[in-house]
């Protein structure tokens, strides 16, 4: 669970987040220098912010999909049941 949150949470939501922070220390410096316009929260790029979570987040996809795992020419050992416990499956490299 903790890694989908890592791998597709964090980087969908992430453009919002550093939009939010930046929205806030320019109203901050807008209010500070006395400025009468202060950027307004409703009149964000929020198209663009989420466009750029989804391609964050499908590249963060693609480089996990072909940059982990096992070797394509690697032979799968499947989990066996010994003695009441489960040894977990593993990957063996092709010699």
């Amino acid at each position: 669970m903790l890694r989908q949150i890592i791998q597709i949470g964090l980087p969908l939501i992430l453009p919002f987040v550093i939009y939010g922070l930046w929205l806030k220390w320019a109203r901050a410096k807008a209010i500070r220098e006395g400025h009468d316009i202060i950027p307004p929260w409703n009149k964000g790029p929020w198209l663009m912010l989420f466009g750029l979570g989804v391609l964050l987040t499908a590249v963060i996809l693609i480089f996990t999909a072909l940059g982990t795992g096992a070797p394509p020419d690697s032979i799968y050992h499947a989990p066996v049941l010994r003695d009441g416990v489960v040894e977990p499956g593993y990957f063996e490299p092709k010699e």
